[in-house]
């Protein structure tokens, strides 16, 4: 069974102890304000996490750590469509890192992304029940009852943090020794790594451990009297791959992992066309077009599916689509199939059933039944005296 909906009926909380309760196996995603995320599940248990936020990916924690050069970790990225594996996984069997420093940045990052995950207040969601990644990846075991009750907590206490310190890019500069003996481990390595100059940002990835811990020991500083903050710092890079193609290809990968993939396939289509005479580009391209077309098959709408709109023409105006979209969409009236439909549309075949796959991820229209043939009576789908238009 798939469960689709938006966050203002369905929060998180609720969204996971529902999943949590039904002991599902499966893949959430998440479509936030600025980014979308991919949850994995086995028998209710959060397994791993996919994030479109750079600083939520295992290279900016491999990186920023410096377990890896941005050199060492382009490497990784290409090697990746070879092995059909994940970043982390194939770190490990390079050995470029430990099985236990990987575990615990993978524990770090996902921590991360749930707790930002749970201040959405905005979001359509939708669980692909039964459907997990291709690749290869390192479970986590995580029970969601534990993950909800540590993030609702630092949810609570991040608002609060955030009155005093609005920014990770703010620079804590030291006004005022604090007392030895309430410092411990983490406190002092924090304490070592403020010199006026380094973000909040950068004091994480030097500390190697949680957002959350720099934010709270800072609040802390700042109310006691050992810190004052800096104005923000101008935004740095973010950890992506440097090669000129690269960087499309790295979008690319983000637009497949959490299943938008009419985006992915507008991206691709861009990216052959800048770098047509690379022969590198061509071979990844192709890679990747199977991947998408292997991730269209996996939502198994037959062409003989008839289709039908789950929202009126009106509102898909007021929700926002390309002109093909809008197309595609006219022609959607509950009696023509997904063939009758895919031949009428401009571009490849890849792009136009990416086109449908878009409409019905939205939820703009739907699978009504499936048909064998065409019934002969009423006309084709854009010929004169059609009502789809």
């Amino acid at each position: 069974m798939s469960l689709t909906g938006n966050l203002r009926t369905m929060p998180v909380p609720e969204l996971f102890e529902w999943l949590a309760a039904s002991r599902k196996t499966g893949t959430l995603v998440l479509d936030g304000p600025r980014y979308s995320k991919k949850l994995f599940f086995i028998s209710g248990d959060l397994v791993a996490v996919a994030s479109e936020n750079p600083r939520e990916k295992l290279g900016n924690y491999l990186v920023g750590w410096g377990y890896l050069t941005q050199e060492e970790l382009d490497h990784l990225v290409e090697m990746q469509a070879h092995f059909k594996i994940m970043l982390g996984e194939l770190a490990v069997k390079l050995g470029q890192v430990s099985q236990e420093e990987r575990d615990y940045a993978i524990r770090v990052k996902t921590e991360e992304a749930i707790c930002e995950l749970l201040l959405w207040d905005e979001g359509d969601f939708r669980f692909l029940d039964g459907v997990l990644p291709e690749r290869d990846f390192a479970e986590l075991r995580l029970p969601v009852h534990s993950i909800l009750l540590e993030g609702v907590r630092q949810r609570d206490e991040r608002q609060r943090i955030a009155k005093v310190v609005t920014s990770t890019k703010q620079r804590p500069r030291l006004v005022r020794e604090p007392p030895a003996e309430e410092l411990g481990p983490i406190g002092s390595a924090i304490l070592r790594a403020v010199d006026g100059e380094r973000s909040i940002e950068e004091i994480v990835l030097r500390c190697r451990v949680t957002e959350f811990s720099v934010l709270r020991f800072i609040h802390r500083g700042v109310k006691e009297g050992w810190f004052e903050l800096a104005a923000p710092v101008p935004s740095g890079e973010e950890v992506v791959p440097d090669s000129a193609w690269r960087k499309l290809a790295f979008e690319i990968e983000n637009r497949i992992e959490v299943g938008h993939l009419l985006e992915a396939v507008e991206l691709l289509t861009d990216l052959q066309r800048k770098y047509e005479t690379d022969t590198s580009v061509s071979s990844y391209a192709s890679e990747r077009q199977a991947e998408i077309e292997r991730c269209l098959e996996q939502w198994d709408i037959p062409d003989e599916a008839v289709l039908e709109p789950a929202i009126k023409m009106e509102e898909i105006m007021k929700l926002g689509c390309g002109p093909v979209e809008g197309f595609a969409f006219s022609r959607v009236n509950g009696r023509y199939t997904v063939s009758e439909i895919l031949r009428l549309l401009p571009g490849g075949d890849l792009y136009s059933r990416a086109v449908i796959h878009n409409l019905i991820r939205r939820g703009f229209v739907k699978p009504s039944e499936v048909r064998s043939v065409r019934p002969a009576q009423g006309p084709y789908p854009g010929s004169s005296g059609g009502d789809g238009a």
